[in-house]
């Protein structure tokens, strides 16, 4: 060596490459260490990103040993003792580096001494390569642990899958009702209930999104529905029973047929033919006048609104007495109800498809709910313990009610009903069993047990002119509690308006 300073780089190369290998490794334990720890936690609580979190640790690791192996460098004249030590050298280069900026006789012979011990192939024994084999070997047991954590099945993996479907039913809820309020909001004819049905939605969306589960997020809808059919107005059914029988009764007039056909378009294009007819009542003949004045009178005889059959009656009273300016201002206030009649209708096709949007989001959210309460059943069951019943697998001592009414006829039968709900708590039912639970009356009706047949008796009949009535106020009430679009509800009416018109 030319100077005692290339003395002290050849050590600390030496050094460098001899500290780097244990740093490697404690590197590499403590790494293995943080990997088969979060492994491990991951098997008892459900981390979805522990692969990335597991990761991350190794990084971080390496990072503070380097830190610690540039820290924990040796200073220079450690290196000389520290060869002096390991070399045999008896403290030559230790002595020589404490005294080398002395510039003695004596200081001159030291420095020249040690340097002809300091050969490189020597310098490099100083700092040879060591593996602490105890730290090895717990490092290669960890990293087996690691790696078998890593491909074993994870417990946990269902639990995280679950979640994972729950935020999808979720989302795909907040986005149906998302796809009903941005049809409404599009819709050309705005109906007058649209803001607060688009604020129902809203809200409803919000809560279906910040739910902590399915099931958490089905209690927001029941009550949105009911806030929603709080907006409908109860006499609408009436109404548009008594436009439709209007209609029929004007088409099978001269005179009032073009009404009579704007009106099954539309309540507003009857509305306006309504105001067209009023104002061509002067130039009717006597038997045209007497043609519509019995239309209009048995048109308020089955209407189910008592202002539009007093509106009916008033011009009915009129044209018969001959009294046309009167008959014309009945006509006029008679269009003004159809006219707001197309706003409630309105209001109800509003209503209905935002409901539908409610149900299209309650369907998907019960079957992840169900599909839950299916997984969590089978791990209770697989676990030794007998499971809760949910409600779609439970039976108990609870309350429930439901409506059903139907009307037949020599074609067939139709029925309508409402399902029912119930709470209580009991013996749970084995999967797949069915429960029923019996309707209640319809309110307002009598229900009769029938009297028992004797042999060769003839089962009673009643006319249905004494009971199409009854049917009739039962459907319309079960269409209106129940979540159905307004056309059908139409037709429904429709039909019993039919049955009335033919009824002697």
């Amino acid at each position: 060596m030319s100077s005692l300073e290339a003395v002290v780089q050849a050590l600390r190369r030496s050094d460098t490459r001899s500290r780097a290998l244990p740093y490697l490794i404690h590197a590499a334990l403590g790494a293995t260490i943080w990997v088969t720890a979060v492994l491990l936690a991951a098997r008892v609580v459900p981390v979805e990103t522990r692969f990335q979190l597991a990761e991350l640790g190794i990084p971080v690791m390496l990072a503070a040993v380097g830190i610690a192996w540039i820290a924990q460098r040796p200073r220079p004249h450690v290196l000389m003792q520290l060869a002096d030590l390991r070399l045999g050298l008896q403290e030559r280069l230790s002595t020589a580096w404490e005294r080398r900026a002395e510039r003695g006789v004596m200081d001159d012979l030291l420095r020249q001494d040690a340097l002809q011990h300091a050969q490189r192939d020597r310098l490099t024994q100083a700092f040879p390569l060591r593996i602490n084999r105890k730290e090895a070997g717990v490092l290669a047991i960890l990293a087996a642990a690691a790696l078998t954590l890593a491909v074993l099945p994870n417990p946990m993996d269902q639990v995280l899958a679950q979640r994972q479907a729950d935020r999808a039913s979720q989302a795909k809820a907040a986005s149906a009702i998302s796809a009903v309020q941005k049809k409404i909001a599009a819709s050309p004819k705005a109906a007058p209930v649209d803001p607060k049905v688009l604020k129902i939605l809203s809200d409803a969306q919000q809560k279906i999104t910040q739910a902590q589960d399915p099931r958490q997020a089905l209690q927001a809808i029941s009550p949105a529905e009911q806030q929603l059919q709080q907006l409908s107005d109860p006499q609408t059914p009436a109404r548009t029973s008594t436009a439709q029988n209007l209609a029929n009764a004007l088409s099978a007039t001269a005179a009032g047929n073009a009404a009579g056909q704007a009106l099954n378009s539309s309540p507003s294009s009857g509305a306006q033919a309504l105001r067209d007819l009023a104002s061509q009542l002067q130039s009717l003949s006597p038997q045209e006048r007497a043609q519509l004045a019995n239309a209009l009178a048995g048109a308020a005889q089955h209407a189910q609104d008592p202002a539009m059959a007093a509106s009916l009656q008033s011009a009915s009273a009129a044209l018969s007495n001959g009294d046309v300016a009167a008959a014309a201002g009945a006509l006029t206030d008679l269009a003004g109800q159809l006219d707001s009649l197309q706003g409630q209708q309105s209001n109800d096709q509003a209503i209905a498809s935002a409901i539908n949007g409610l149900e299209a989001a309650r369907q998907g959210l019960a079957a992840q709910a169900n599909s839950d309460a299916a997984g969590a059943s089978s791990a209770s069951a697989s676990g030794g313990s007998s499971p809760t019943a949910a409600a779609s697998a439970g039976n108990g001592n609870g309350t429930g009610n439901g409506s059903g009414n139907g009307n037949g006829g020599s074609g067939g039968t139709n029925g309508n009903g409402s399902s029912g709900s119930g709470s209580g708590a009991g013996s749970a039912a084995k999967p797949g069993e069915r429960l029923y639970v019996p309707g209640q009356p319809v309110p307002g009706q009598v229900v009769n047990d029938p009297t028992p047949l004797g042999p060769g008796q003839d089962v009673p009949l009643t006319p249905y002119t004494q009971v199409v009535q009854a049917y009739q106020q039962a459907a319309l009430d079960a269409t209106n509690q129940s979540l159905i679009p307004g056309s059908e509800r139409d037709l429904v009416r429709q039909y019993f308006s039919n049955l009335g018109e033919s009824s002697p």
